[in-house]
Protein backbone atom coordinates (compact mmCIF):
# COMPACT_ATOMS: atom_id res chain seq x y z
CA UNK A 1 0.00 0.00 0.00
CA UNK A 2 1.55 3.33 -1.12
CA UNK A 3 2.03 6.47 1.21
CA UNK A 4 -1.14 8.46 -0.28
CA UNK A 5 -3.41 4.92 0.48
CA UNK A 6 -1.86 5.19 4.16
CA UNK A 7 -3.14 9.05 4.92
CA UNK A 8 -6.42 8.53 3.06
CA UNK A 9 -7.23 5.46 6.15
CA UNK A 10 -5.34 7.78 8.69
CA UNK A 11 -7.93 10.41 7.82
CA UNK A 12 -10.42 7.92 7.79
CA UNK A 13 -9.62 6.27 10.81
CA UNK A 14 -9.90 10.12 12.31
CA UNK A 15 -6.12 9.51 13.16
CA UNK A 16 -3.48 12.47 12.02
CA UNK A 17 -0.24 10.09 12.86
CA UNK A 18 2.30 9.90 9.94
CA UNK A 19 2.48 6.27 11.09
CA UNK A 20 -0.27 3.85 10.09
CA UNK A 21 0.79 1.25 12.38
CA UNK A 22 0.57 3.08 15.20
CA UNK A 23 -2.80 4.65 14.41
CA UNK A 24 -4.64 1.79 13.93
CA UNK A 25 -3.10 0.85 17.49
CA UNK A 26 -4.78 3.26 19.32
CA UNK A 27 -8.15 2.21 19.64
CA UNK A 28 -9.91 0.60 22.83
CA UNK A 29 -13.16 -1.25 23.53
CA UNK A 30 -15.49 -0.78 26.51
CA UNK A 31 -17.74 -3.58 27.27
CA UNK A 32 -20.44 -3.20 29.54
CA UNK A 33 -22.27 -7.01 30.56
CA UNK A 34 -25.61 -7.53 30.76
CA UNK A 35 -29.00 -9.09 29.73
CA UNK A 36 -30.70 -7.06 26.67
CA UNK A 37 -34.17 -6.45 27.11
CA UNK A 38 -37.11 -4.25 29.48
CA UNK A 39 -37.30 -7.55 31.89
CA UNK A 40 -33.80 -6.92 32.67
CA UNK A 41 -33.19 -3.03 33.19
CA UNK A 42 -31.96 -2.26 36.24
CA UNK A 43 -31.64 -5.66 37.22
CA UNK A 44 -28.16 -6.37 39.49
CA UNK A 45 -26.63 -8.67 36.76
CA UNK A 46 -26.78 -5.63 34.60
CA UNK A 47 -24.88 -2.92 36.43
CA UNK A 48 -22.25 -3.14 33.31
CA UNK A 49 -24.92 -2.02 31.05
CA UNK A 50 -26.16 0.88 32.99
CA UNK A 51 -22.55 1.76 33.60
CA UNK A 52 -21.83 2.05 29.77
CA UNK A 53 -24.88 3.87 29.65
CA UNK A 54 -23.90 6.54 31.73
CA UNK A 55 -20.54 6.69 30.14
CA UNK A 56 -22.40 6.79 26.61
CA UNK A 57 -24.92 9.46 28.05
CA UNK A 58 -21.93 11.44 28.76
CA UNK A 59 -20.40 11.76 25.88
CA UNK A 60 -23.64 12.39 24.02
CA UNK A 61 -23.28 9.81 21.54
CA UNK A 62 -25.71 6.96 20.92
CA UNK A 63 -25.73 3.02 20.20
CA UNK A 64 -26.34 1.40 16.90
CA UNK A 65 -27.55 -2.71 17.09
CA UNK A 66 -25.28 -4.57 14.90
CA UNK A 67 -27.00 -7.57 14.33
CA UNK A 68 -23.78 -9.16 12.97
CA UNK A 69 -21.32 -8.61 16.09
CA UNK A 70 -25.12 -9.77 18.55
CA UNK A 71 -24.00 -5.86 20.08
CA UNK A 72 -25.54 -2.70 20.29
CA UNK A 73 -22.34 -0.71 19.59
CA UNK A 74 -21.32 3.31 20.20
CA UNK A 75 -18.28 4.63 19.20
CA UNK A 76 -16.08 8.40 19.92
CA UNK A 77 -12.93 9.58 19.30
CA UNK A 78 -11.83 10.25 23.13
CA UNK A 79 -8.02 11.64 23.25
CA UNK A 80 -6.81 11.05 19.80
CA UNK A 81 -8.02 6.89 20.09
CA UNK A 82 -11.01 5.76 18.89
CA UNK A 83 -13.05 4.11 21.47
CA UNK A 84 -15.76 1.80 21.10
CA UNK A 85 -18.94 1.46 23.79
CA UNK A 86 -20.35 -2.24 23.35
CA UNK A 87 -23.35 -3.68 25.20
CA UNK A 88 -23.75 -7.39 24.07
CA UNK A 89 -27.34 -8.16 22.49
CA UNK A 90 -26.07 -12.16 23.41
CA UNK A 91 -27.58 -12.78 26.98
CA UNK A 92 -24.47 -12.79 29.54
CA UNK A 93 -23.61 -16.50 29.26
CA UNK A 94 -22.76 -15.78 25.40
CA UNK A 95 -21.07 -12.54 26.01
CA UNK A 96 -17.82 -13.92 24.25
CA UNK A 97 -19.46 -14.19 20.77
CA UNK A 98 -19.99 -10.50 20.37
CA UNK A 99 -16.43 -9.33 22.35
CA UNK A 100 -14.27 -12.00 19.94
CA UNK A 101 -16.49 -10.82 16.54
CA UNK A 102 -15.52 -7.03 17.80
CA UNK A 103 -12.16 -7.21 18.50
CA UNK A 104 -11.48 -9.45 15.68
CA UNK A 105 -13.33 -6.95 13.33
CA UNK A 106 -11.74 -3.86 14.30
CA UNK A 107 -8.20 -5.75 14.78
CA UNK A 108 -8.47 -5.01 18.87
CA UNK A 109 -5.89 -5.84 20.99
CA UNK A 110 -6.85 -7.75 24.21
CA UNK A 111 -4.66 -5.44 26.53
CA UNK A 112 -7.05 -2.55 24.68
CA UNK A 113 -10.26 -4.29 26.40
CA UNK A 114 -11.86 -3.20 29.27
CA UNK A 115 -14.87 -4.98 30.52
CA UNK A 116 -17.11 -3.50 33.20
CA UNK A 117 -19.69 -6.11 35.18
CA UNK A 118 -21.14 -6.91 38.33
CA UNK A 119 -19.39 -8.42 41.00
CA UNK A 120 -21.38 -10.50 44.46
CA UNK A 121 -18.32 -10.98 46.20
CA UNK A 122 -18.17 -7.13 46.76
CA UNK A 123 -20.18 -4.69 48.81
CA UNK A 124 -23.00 -3.39 47.21
CA UNK A 125 -21.75 -0.12 45.04
CA UNK A 126 -17.60 -0.80 45.92
CA UNK A 127 -16.04 -0.66 42.77
CA UNK A 128 -12.33 -2.42 42.00
CA UNK A 129 -9.96 -2.24 38.80
CA UNK A 130 -7.59 -5.42 37.81
CA UNK A 131 -5.77 -5.96 34.96
CA UNK A 132 -6.09 -9.68 34.33
CA UNK A 133 -7.58 -13.03 36.47
CA UNK A 134 -9.89 -15.60 36.81
CA UNK A 135 -13.52 -15.46 36.16
CA UNK A 136 -14.10 -15.98 39.69
CA UNK A 137 -17.95 -17.43 38.75
CA UNK A 138 -19.03 -15.23 36.49
CA UNK A 139 -20.47 -16.96 33.27
CA UNK A 140 -20.11 -13.40 31.15
CA UNK A 141 -16.32 -13.50 31.95
CA UNK A 142 -16.44 -17.08 31.85
CA UNK A 143 -17.53 -16.88 28.19
CA UNK A 144 -15.37 -13.93 27.19
CA UNK A 145 -11.99 -16.04 28.49
CA UNK A 146 -13.05 -19.02 26.42
CA UNK A 147 -13.70 -17.07 23.35
CA UNK A 148 -10.79 -14.79 23.24
CA UNK A 149 -8.49 -17.35 24.60
CA UNK A 150 -6.87 -14.98 27.60
CA UNK A 151 -7.39 -13.98 31.11
CA UNK A 152 -5.42 -10.64 30.56
CA UNK A 153 -7.68 -7.91 29.68
CA UNK A 154 -8.76 -5.24 32.25
CA UNK A 155 -12.01 -5.06 33.81
CA UNK A 156 -13.89 -2.78 36.61
CA UNK A 157 -16.06 -5.03 39.05
CA UNK A 158 -18.81 -3.24 40.61
CA UNK A 159 -20.36 -4.71 43.96
CA UNK A 160 -23.90 -6.22 44.19
CA UNK A 161 -23.63 -7.58 47.45
CA UNK A 162 -24.51 -11.39 48.31
CA UNK A 163 -28.22 -12.43 48.11
CA UNK A 164 -29.96 -12.24 51.40
CA UNK A 165 -30.77 -15.82 53.78
CA UNK A 166 -32.67 -17.94 51.64
CA UNK A 167 -32.62 -16.33 47.96
CA UNK A 168 -30.67 -18.16 45.28
CA UNK A 169 -28.06 -16.38 43.23
CA UNK A 170 -30.26 -16.63 40.18
CA UNK A 171 -32.57 -14.68 41.92
CA UNK A 172 -30.37 -12.21 43.63
CA UNK A 173 -28.82 -11.27 40.13
CA UNK A 174 -32.04 -10.80 38.01
CA UNK A 175 -33.75 -8.97 40.89
CA UNK A 176 -33.55 -5.34 40.49
CA UNK A 177 -31.43 -3.10 43.37
CA UNK A 178 -33.73 -1.30 46.28
CA UNK A 179 -34.01 1.97 46.65
CA UNK A 180 -31.13 2.50 49.00
CA UNK A 181 -28.90 0.38 47.01
CA UNK A 182 -29.83 2.21 44.04
CA UNK A 183 -28.55 5.21 45.40
CA UNK A 184 -25.54 3.36 46.46
CA UNK A 185 -25.03 2.07 42.90
CA UNK A 186 -25.76 5.57 41.51
CA UNK A 187 -22.81 6.80 43.18
CA UNK A 188 -20.49 3.79 42.20
CA UNK A 189 -21.37 4.73 38.63
CA UNK A 190 -20.36 8.27 38.16
CA UNK A 191 -17.13 6.86 40.31
CA UNK A 192 -16.70 4.24 37.51
CA UNK A 193 -17.21 6.99 34.51
CA UNK A 194 -14.79 8.89 36.29
CA UNK A 195 -12.37 5.66 36.82
CA UNK A 196 -13.12 4.80 32.99
CA UNK A 197 -12.53 8.90 31.59
CA UNK A 198 -9.32 8.74 34.10
CA UNK A 199 -8.51 5.42 32.22
CA UNK A 200 -8.61 6.94 28.19
CA UNK A 201 -6.89 10.29 28.95
CA UNK A 202 -3.92 8.72 30.80
CA UNK A 203 -3.74 5.61 29.01
CA UNK A 204 -2.58 3.42 31.90
CA UNK A 205 -4.29 0.88 33.65
CA UNK A 206 -2.21 0.76 36.44
CA UNK A 207 -2.48 4.85 37.27
CA UNK A 208 -5.86 4.03 37.46
CA UNK A 209 -5.91 1.45 39.63
CA UNK A 210 -3.81 3.41 41.63
CA UNK A 211 -6.11 6.51 41.74
CA UNK A 212 -9.29 4.89 41.97
CA UNK A 213 -9.10 1.20 44.09
CA UNK A 214 -9.21 1.80 47.76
Amino acid sequence: MGEEADKALIMIAGCYHTSFLWCISMVKMIVGLGNPGSKYQQTKHNVGFMAVDRLVKDLDISFTEDKAFKALVGSAFINQEKVYFVKPTTFMNNSGLAVRALLTYYNISTKDLMVIYDDLDMAVGKIRLRQKGSAGGHNGIKSIIAHIGTQEFDRVKIGIGRPSHGMSVINHVLGKFDTDDMITINVALDKVDKAINYYLQEKSIEKTMQQFNG
